[in-house]
């Protein structure tokens, strides 16, 4: 098995366990729960413990999302940085054309505001 699992699994609990996480977690058992930790009670903690499973599931299953998309985004950035940079190159010389008057491109003159009427009294 990797070593870097063993070490990410470690570095987890470790940053779990710091001073400025463990004092959240009563909080959000409360906040799970809908009650107090006093008011907690000894078959309410199966309910609880159903309820935090998913919300870290479905809090993981957020971010966890948000990096793949951020991967696979980047990946599919980088390996066509070529054509990117290609297309880019091209639409800056159609730009620098049309401020300098040599092209007229008529839909890069409109406008579109957004008009603020007050009422006057």
């Amino acid at each position: 098995m990797n070593v870097s699992l063993f070490v990410a699994f470690f570095a987890g609990i470790v940053s779990f366990l710091s001073p400025c996480v463990l004092p959240l977690i009563p909080g959000y058992i409360s906040f799970i729960s809908g009650q107090t930790i006093q008011e907690i009670n000894s078959d309410f903690q199966k309910k609880v413990l159903f309820r935090t499973i998913f919300f870290t599931l479905g809090f993981s299953v957020v971010f966890i999302s948000l990096g793949a998309t951020a991967s696979a985004v980047g990946h599919f950035l980088f390996s066509n940085s070529k054509l990117i940079t290609s297309i880019a190159g091209i639409i800056i010389i159609i730009f620098s054309l049309q401020l300098i008057g040599i092209i007229n491109l008529s839909f890069l003159n409109l406008e579109a505001r957004f008009q603020n009427q007050r009422n006057q009294s």
